[in-house]
């Protein structure tokens, strides 16, 4: 899975214009599940014209020629995306002369000695690829490559290591060869020998020249013999052209094998691709996907899926690719024997933070009792399968997989009414996950409840309000602290959000009045202690109330507050520093003419590092969403419940998977209203 995130894009920014190379460290942070890849083998402007996709991919394959002809493509799709692997592609055999013209391969051939191209053993050109001449990998060619590597390729700081493709343990299969040079046709056993003995050589030098940090991915072999110098290898066209359980059971067991063996961190992929079905496979084939995404699950590895071994050139995305799964909380497990911990053909799965994946590499049908309910993905590709389900019981199809989710059941960090039914949606409007109650049983119904550490120890303390009071809770449930913001008199209501504002280790908790109430805003802090006496967000005459809620809308660390017009007033939402200063005149959500007023939340809902606006209108409006930006620039709006309805719209925005962007959670108006109290 790839995330989008706010990098220090001025600095990106300044190189580009420079034109200077930025030195790469980039890695997938240990918690980040589904990993995807994508080889795409295209440069020049059809690779500019896909950035955008290629930075939703963890990983990403390209020709090393970019660094030549698509320079700003580094720092564009860093900035979209900081923690993406960009390998480049290298041979280590095959030399294209056809399509090699740019001034790197140019540079390199021109460095090639006349005996360092393989030959058979009567001097004729062999070649391993159609099209290709091959180089021999017993002659020069090997230390030149590693240095080549090292001096030209990754100094750029383009890069985070180098792929190497063509990467095999034997010769002896294209045919006569003369590997030793010696003018005699060589025996398989000794061409064999050779071959994998400088391919090991390669690797050493490598990881001699470029030291430990960056990464060395191969193609086409698992020798333990390369080992000691190699991140791990991408398995192309997994688990083979044949597509058979037994070969899917050897190559997963190479899969786990490699990533247990490697001496560096490793980093594996494996790619599936329409090769495995003769070519008769397609974009679509979803089971495909969701057998080779889940079995890479059984491992750290990354995912890839496309064409076939000779057109790495499209970019196909799948909806499991977007789900987020967390941490591993297990190795693999055998489902009917979970002591088992070698990889043979059954049913396996593998346990997640917020999820499980379970493979079926049978030839039969299986149905699993799951321990407990989980929720299968909202997906829009093939649906029969990822329908969003709350399920208990799963079946799954002879060569397939799937992958579960712990269903959400509760609301952290932000505001929400308690007892309402949450409905919860990304940033385009599409379902991201299945609604549920939002209710703490030890709180009454209908009040607003907010989970959040207010003393950063890691558990969340409870902070709630009825119509006078707000109240405080520990961890552990008891009462920390009570107060009534507006005098013990006032029983129109209080709306609450709570946030360091200060970013200094300390969070307050900022109040606003419900219908009736002046639009008056107060500051307390984690101890219900005022520290501001508030400001009036609209006139003080108005007797609407005011909604609240806090975020950094700019990026500086420090948040703002941001008010929305209560009932009766305009769907205005201006946004406050702490000490009362307006920052800006605000923007009207809704047509101007409405006077229900505006509900507002703020979170990060496109993964940019800088909070949006959330809002819904109020009583008497549609269930119209809507995002914004601070300065009022709409983002995106859908509708969340029957358009028909004018109930209004409470609104939360808070990452409810974990995965660092905020879903957008539409409230019901009606609450349920059983309680512990």
């Amino acid at each position: 899975m790839t995330r989008r995130f706010l990098t220090t894009f001025s600095l990106l920014f300044t190189l580009l214009l420079a034109g200077l190379p930025f030195v790469s460290s980039a890695q997938t942070a240990s918690n980040e599940y589904v990993r995807t890849a994508s080889i795409y083998l295209q440069g020049g402007p059809l690779l500019d014209s896909h950035v955008q996709e290629l930075a939703e991919f963890d990983l990403i394959v390209v020709p090393v020629e970019v660094q030549i002809w698509n320079k700003s493509f580094f720092p564009t799709i860093r900035t979209l995306n900081p923690d993406i692997i960009i390998l480049p592609y290298v041979a280590t055999v095959s030399w294209n002369d056809l399509y090699w013209v740019d001034s790197l391969h140019q540079d390199m051939y021109s460095d090639i000695k006349s005996d360092w191209w393989l030959k058979d053993h009567e001097g004729n050109q062999v070649s391993v690829w159609p099209n290709t001449r091959a180089l021999n990998l017993n002659t020069d060619w090997v230390p030149y490559l590693a240095q080549h590597v090292n001096e030209v390729v990754l100094s750029t700081g383009y890069w985070d290591g180098v792929y190497f493709d063509e990467v095999q343990d034997s010769i002896s299969w294209v045919g006569s060869t003369d590997v030793n040079k010696d003018g005699t046709k060589d025996t398989s056993a000794e061409a064999d020998a050779l071959w994998a003995e400088n391919y090991r050589e390669l690797f050493r030098t490598t990881r001699e020249w470029i030291g430990d940090e960056y990464i060395i991915m191969t193609n086409g072999s698992s020798n333990s013999d390369f080992f000691p110098y190699i991140n791990g290898r991408m398995f192309e066209t997994f688990p083979s052209s044949h597509n058979t359980l037994n070969e899917w059971e050897n190559m997963t067991d190479e899969y786990l094998s490699v990533e247990d063996g490697v001496a560096y961190d490793p980093i594996n992929m494996i790619n599936v691709n329409t090769d495995n079905t003769g070519g008769k496979g397609s974009e679509d084939d979803y089971q495909s996907v969701r057998f080779g995404l889940t079995t890479t699950l059984l491992g750290n590895g990354y995912f890839s899926y496309d064409e076939s071994t000779y057109n790495h050139s499209v970019i196909w995305t799948y909806d499991e690719f977007g789900v987020y799964l967390g941490a591993p909380k297990s190795t693999l497990q055998n489902v009917y024997n979970p002591q088992q911990t070698s990889i043979d053909q059954g049913v396996w799965l593998r346990e997640f933070e917020e999820g499980q994946v379970i493979v079926n590499a049978t030839s039969t049908t299986q149905t699993i009792r799951l321990k407990g309910e989980f929720e299968k993905i909202h997906g829009t590709q093939d649906v029969s399968v990822n329908d969003g389900r709350i399920v208990s019981e799963i079946t799954i199809a002879p060569q397939d997989g799937i992958i579960l989710l712990r269903p959400v059941e509760e609301i952290l960090g932000a505001t929400y009414f308690n007892g309402a039914f949450a409905r919860i949606y990304d940033l385009n409007g599409d379902t991201k996950r299945t609604g549920f109650f939002a209710y703490d049983n030890t709180q009454l119904g209908g009040n607003q409840v907010i989970h959040f550490d207010t003393d950063f120890d890691g558990a969340y303390e409870t902070v709630s309000a009825d119509n006078t009071y707000v109240y405080i809770y520990d961890d552990d449930g008891s009462l920390h602290a009570k107060f009534a913001p507006y005098t013990e008199a006032y029983d129109k209501g209080i709306n609450i959000s709570v946030g360091d504002i200060e970013d200094d280790g300390s969070v307050e908790i900022v109040t606003g009045t419900e219908n009736g109430g002046g639009p008056h805003v107060r500051v307390f802090n984690g101890d219900g202690v005022l520290i501001n006496p508030g400001f009036f967000a609209y006139a003080d005459s108005f007797r609407g109330g005011v909604n609240v809620a806090i975020g950094d809308l700019n990026g500086d660390n420090v948040k703002e507050i941001i008010c929305g017009a209560g009932y009766s007033g305009g769907p205005h939402v201006r946004v406050f520093k702490k000490d009362s200063t307006l920052i800006n005149p605000g923007f009207f959500a809704y047509d101007t003419a409405f006077r229900g007023g505006v509900n507002v939340s703020v979170g990060d809902v496109d993964g940019d590092g800088i909070d949006d606006i959330v809002t819904g209108p109020g009583v008497g409006g549609s269930s119209l969403a809507r995002v914004f930006d601070r300065d009022g620039n709409l983002k995106s709006e859908f509708s969340v419940f029957d358009s028909s309805l004018r109930d209004g719209l409470e609104v939360v925005a808070s990452d409810i998977d974990g995965d660092g962007i905020a879903e957008i959670i539409g409230l019901t108006a009606d609450v349920f209203t059983l309680s512990a109290h």
